[in-house]
């Protein structure tokens, strides 16, 4: 057995523990990641009344043409799933925020199409949006940083090996 087959069999039997340095960046990480969705939801709620979950499909449907994008689409960008997707939608349908309706040629098929009071609650929403973006991610980051916190999230994002992800092949342990 090789030296990386041996590792490789290891960690599909052991948990891959974190050491020290490790675990203090992951909390540091989890600790980030609360503040901004804080912030987020705390600005969208308070200038706007809007969750971040609608600011997201509002956004994504802003920048589709006609404001229109298929049910499957919109669970692609954003990287919900069909549930998630679905509820939010119909909240915000119920919201007036947008509409849906059967795919023209495909009975099966769903699109959802930003209304303008959608894009009026997104427009009023953005400016203090953004001012929030900038002051807790940009405003302290060095050109430096920004290089290296983008190339550092384009591998999360790359990673699919996971679950929720079509190319996970299952849990600790399991035969990939």
């Amino acid at each position: 057995m090789t030296h990386r087959s041996a590792i490789v069999e290891n960690m599909a039997t052991e948990a891959r523990w974190l050491n020290d340095e490790e675990q203090a960046l992951w909390r540091l990480i989890l600790a980030g990641m609360r503040k901004i969705d804080r912030v987020m939801d705390d600005t969208l709620q308070g200038g706007s009344d809007l969750s971040s979950s609608e600011f997201a499909v509002l956004v994504t449907l802003s920048e589709a043409d006609d404001h229109s994008l298929r049910l499957r689409a919109l669970c692609g960008s954003l990287d919900w799933d069909r549930s998630r997707t679905s509820h939010q939608i119909t909240r915000m349908e119920r919201r007036g925020l947008v509409t849906k309706r059967k795919s023209e040629g495909d009975a099966r098929g769903v699109v959802v199409t930003l209304t303008d009071e959608g894009m009026r609650r997104l427009r009023s929403a953005a400016p203090d949006h953004v001012e929030s973006v900038r002051r807790v991610v940009f405003d302290h980051m060095t050109p430096e940083q920004h290089t290296h916190l983008k190339a550092f999230m384009e591998q999360v994002i790359a990673v699919t090996n996971v679950p929720g992800h079509p190319e996970y092949c299952g849990p600790l342990g399991a035969d990939c």
